[in-house]
């Protein structure tokens, strides 16, 4: 007979697995008793005498500040955002106000301002909210898949903090076609949102990423939304969500390194940013409509800025940040 070599696993392996499982039951218990309480005085709020809007953004600042307290109790997962972050939306809040100002004043209406971020994990939502200056975050409504509203705690929060249903019209993994009949009356939804001086934060690419590296082409759905009202695009991109949170877990916490990072890619609006692209005459994009040339080139500066969240971020980003002001410049 012949003796088989055992090659027990090393103990610093063993020691790892222990010690990330554990903590992501303690960030899994912080999380949950957390919402519990957020959804809790969701219910009180929406019977306080006030305005739909003001009740559904009290029910967004209690989410963020949830999701802060999980994450100040979580020091093993390393979140660390662009130095200039904080920064980068002073400007863009500053221009918000003057643009707003400006149609007001010449009576028009107001252009909204459209949050586009990558999304590789279900923490790409925890960690967008916790990070977003409450200013943005108060005027922000997103999309949530339709089926999410039959969960116990996030049906609470989706419906409080009015969020829109998407209905799919399959629920075969991988197909992402919308149930057009069931759309209709949620769009409607979200043009009244953004005709009220309302602002949206979506996932351009639809769908979770398989292939974090790589970043999918964007839906065309959201781009002709932003056409329609010449929005202002800002791009919230992060790296390393799926490593604390991995894609298929019900829950994270693991430890791991994140960084974040946000690039105004249309401070001038979606239209002249199209416009900007055409005037560069690329021979792909002669015959493609206003729509895909915007999918198309937002996706290239998303991918830029996720390449630039590795190894000489800082160096990296200024040259994107560089280029998108040259490029505004030509208008």
């Amino acid at each position: 007979q012949t003796e088989r070599s055992s090659n027990p696993i090393p103990t610093s392996v063993l020691m790892g697995a222990m010690l990330g499982s554990l903590a992501r039951s303690v960030y899994a218990v912080g999380l949950l008793g957390n919402m519990l309480w957020t959804t809790a005085l969701m219910n009180v709020v929406h019977l306080a005498p006030m305005s739909k809007a003001w009740k559904e953004g009290v029910c967004l600042v209690l989410t963020q500040l949830a999701w802060r307290i999980a994450l100040l109790f979580a020091p093993w997962m390393s979140i660390q955002g662009d130095d200039d972050y904080a920064e980068q939306w002073g400007l863009v809040l500053s221009l918000m106000a003057e643009y707003d100002s400006e149609d007001v004043r010449e009576g028009k209406p107001r252009r909204p301002l459209f949050v586009l971020a990558n999304h590789t994990s279900f923490f790409d939502t925890v960690l967008g909210v916790a990070k977003l200056p409450v200013q943005v975050l108060w005027r922000c409504r997103t999309y949530m898949a339709g089926h999410l509203f039959s969960f116990p705690i996030l049906s609470t929060i989706g419906k409080s903090v009015g969020h829109f249903p998407v209905y799919f019209a399959s629920d075969e993994d991988g197909v992402f076609k919308v149930d057009a009949k069931k759309m209709e009356p949620v769009e409607k939804r979200v043009d009244n949102h953004l005709q009220g001086g309302g602002w949206l934060s979506f996932f351009p690419e639809g769908q979770v990423n398989k292939s974090p590296e790589k970043i999918m082409p964007f839906r065309f759905g959201g781009m002709r939304k932003a056409l329609e009202f010449d929005a202002r695009i800002v791009q919230l991109v992060f790296r390393g969500n799926e490593q604390v949170w991995p894609r298929k877990c019900q829950v994270g916490g693991f430890p791991g390194k994140v960084r974040y990072s946000m690039r105004p890619i249309a401070p001038d609006g979606a239209r002249a940013f199209v416009q900007i692209a055409r005037a560069e005459g690329a021979k792909e994009e002669v015959d493609m409509p206003d729509h895909a040339i915007l999918a198309k080139r937002a996706q290239e500066l998303m991918q830029e800025q996720y390449e630039a969240l590795a190894g000489d971020k800082q160096c990296a980003l200024s040259k994107l940040h560089g280029k998108l002001q040259k490029d505004r410049k030509k208008d």
